[in-house]
């Protein structure tokens, strides 16, 4: 289950409609970002006994009348829609690879997958941003189909690097015996043509309340570099929400 954050102060706001289950705020459209997706069915890699990527729909492959270079046609995870051509995240059973398809590219980026992805079968998504992609993993939970964490993926200089947006968050919120999920998170926005992370309720019940101040010293724009270190604070006014499905 998935669902939008809320946006704070002047910030470009995601409309939807209704409240889902557990008072998580509905997913919405901006226009901001190129939508992704992850597609079709799930595989099963037999050595792990867990899902795999899932399977790509035979067809036309994104960007080939462009002269993009061919889409993998498995193991991959998303697909980002961008111009001229699009990118995609696979798994090459060493790393996580995220891969401008346009000609003459610059080489891939590649990372480890988040810790809580590595044991079991995360979700990814990704979008094009104003200022790059972005990339974000969904760790499942055991407990309820509420996920564990929430992983945000960037690329910098050859390398494909994640951070918690849910790290500093408190405790989760029990709603009806079942662990939700913390009331605030860390989401995404662009603010004066640069990344940043900005604390905003993902609960009813982080609405009208500040978020924990440990979150509140993670906001900031984004250092690729520093990922824990955010390079400084931003001004909430004319922020811009990036489309991606945070839950």
């Amino acid at each position: 289950m998935s669902g939008t954050l809320r946006v704070p102060n002047n910030a470009a706001r995601i409309a939807g409609g209704g409240v889902m289950e557990h008072g998580i705020k509905p997913i919405g459209a901006l226009v901001l970002g190129l939508w992704v997706c992850a597609c079709s069915t799930q595989s099963t890699t037999p050595t792990e006994g867990k899902a795999g990527p899932p399977s790509v729909t035979p067809g036309s492959e994104p960007g080939e009348a462009a002269g993009c270079e061919s889409a993998t046609a498995v193991g991959v995870w998303a697909r980002v829609a961008a111009q001229p051509c699009d990118w995609e995240l696979r798994d090459d059973g060493d790393a996580l690879v995220l891969q401008d398809l346009s000609p003459g590219a610059a080489a891939p980026y590649r990372g480890e997958a988040p810790a809580g992805c590595r044991a079991q079968t995360c979700v990814y998504h990704g979008v094009m941003s104003a200022v790059g992609p972005v990339v974000l993993a969904i760790v499942p939970s055991s407990e309820s189909e509420m996920p564990s964490d929430v992983q945000l993926g960037l690329p910098h200089e050859g390398q494909l690097v994640f951070t918690s947006v849910w790290e500093g968050s408190g405790p989760s919120v029990v709603t009806d015996l079942t662990r939700v999920g913390p009331a605030h998170a860390l989401a995404p926005f662009v603010c004066d043509g640069a990344l940043a992370l900005l604390a905003v309720p993902r609960l009813d019940a982080g609405e009208g309340v500040e978020p924990p101040q440990s979150l509140r010293a993670r906001e900031g724009r984004v250092d690729a570099a520093a990922l824990d270190a955010p390079a400084g604070p931003v001004e909430r006014d004319g922020c811009t929400p990036v489309e991606l499905p945070v839950p």
